[in-house]
């Protein structure tokens, strides 16, 4: 874990890997999850809340037993690859110069060993899970094309255990709604029919045992659909939902000004630091700053500058994200303090080293 990063911890029995996926998925994190399994370590990165690659300590999960597995390649092939294989090269690589695999095609391969590990994990009931949320992603790994939503709707479809759909799925009262672009995205995503179908019957509100009732499908596969399709944000709750996060909002706006201010205390702190080093050349050292933001982030920012010692408006934040129609603007708030912290932790490690690095991540330890 990189020291400039952010991580959550917890255990499966309080929440699924869908979920988890679901949450870097809507907020479009960067981010790392950590799975600890069944005797085994699953690794899975997002980008801008895309997955983008995947590595697992299970043998079985190897792109070798992947490949072999999918008829790619023969028992003699997978022997003469395995013999020649050491410790220093890829397996991949390897395929290729015995002629097995060609360069073309190795990352159709890897997407395919990718969609394997993210499949296999996720149906996990039990274990562990880390969250590390990073500006900045290992760079050897390669970073595949991938339908992140499709992916996970494959995996939810494939799930055979009703204790984890009805962990998911949550109550069976909730009012559940397509989003407002759910028709958009359903073309992209190429819904199977048992998707479109149960799809269809929310053209009004309605709870999982409405659905239920309507659908030519099976309760069971009813449920499990329902959960695919929140799992991939196609769907959300209303009514009740909306009334408590209505209700949230009034009460933390206040706490959320108090959570910005310490951000703010911080930020002039690493302000003060860096001017002593560079003086007013600090502003353009700023405008890098602002680069380690996402394109979605960046918007947020609309009417505000950061001269004042780097300071957040916390008026014209909280405009700015109410006026871009987001519910969860205390999450979209929080991250952008979070990329904005990020930013500034990369540029001073870029620009002065290690040492300034370890004193601006202990001013900041107390965000955490």
């Amino acid at each position: 874990m990189s020291e400039d990063s952010l991580s959550i911890q917890g255990t499966l029995a309080e929440t699924t890997v869908p979920d988890l996926f679901r949450s870097l998925l809507r907020s479009g994190e960067t981010g790392i999850v950590s799975l600890e399994a069944i005797g085994r370590n699953d690794v899975i990165y997002f980008n801008e809340g895309k997955i983008i690659f995947a590595s697992s300590s299970d043998p079985d999960m190897a792109l070798g037993e992947v490949l072999l597995r999918g008829g790619e390649l023969t028992l003699h092939q997978y022997n003469q690859a395995m013999e020649r294989l050491v410790v220093a090269r890829r397996i991949g690589t390897l395929l290729c110069e015995l002629g097995y695999l060609q360069p073309e095609e190795l990352l159709r391969a890897l997407e395919r060993q990718v969609s394997a590990i993210v499949l296999n994990a996720i149906p996990y009931r039990t274990g562990s899970y880390t969250i590390e949320f990073t500006s900045e992603l290992p760079t050897e790994i390669i970073a595949l094309q991938l339908n992140t939503e499709r992916l996970i709707l494959d995996g939810v479809q494939s799930i055979e255990y009703w204790s984890l759909i009805t962990r998911g799925l949550g109550r069976l009262d909730r009012i559940l709604q397509p989003v407002p672009d759910a028709d958009m995205r359903t073309y992209s995503l190429e819904l199977t029919d048992e998707e479109s179908h149960v799809l269809s019957l929310l053209t009004e509100p309605g709870t999982v045992e409405e659905v239920c009732a309507h659908s030519y499908l099976s309760n069971f596969v009813t449920c499990r659909t329902l959960w695919a399709l929140l799992s991939v944000n196609l769907v959300s709750e209303t009514q009740g939902e909306t009334v408590t996060e209505q209700r949230a909002a009034a009460e933390t706006e206040y706490e959320l000004e108090g959570v910005v201010e310490r951000y703010n205390r911080t930020y002039e702190a690493i302000f003060s630091l860096v001017f002593q080093k560079i003086g007013d050349h600090i502003y353009d050292f700023m405008d890098r700053v602002v680069v380690h933001l996402s394109s979605e982030t960046t918007p947020y920012l609309s009417g505000m500058n950061l001269v004042n010692e780097a300071r957040i408006d916390f008026d014209q934040l909280l405009n700015n994200v109410i006026a871009s129609g987001s519910r969860d603007y205390p999450t979209v708030i929080h991250n952008i303090l979070n990329q904005l912290l990020y930013g500034w932790i990369c540029e001073i490690k870029a620009e002065f080293g290690a040492e300034m690095e370890a004193e601006v991540l202990k001013m900041a330890e107390g965000l955490r």
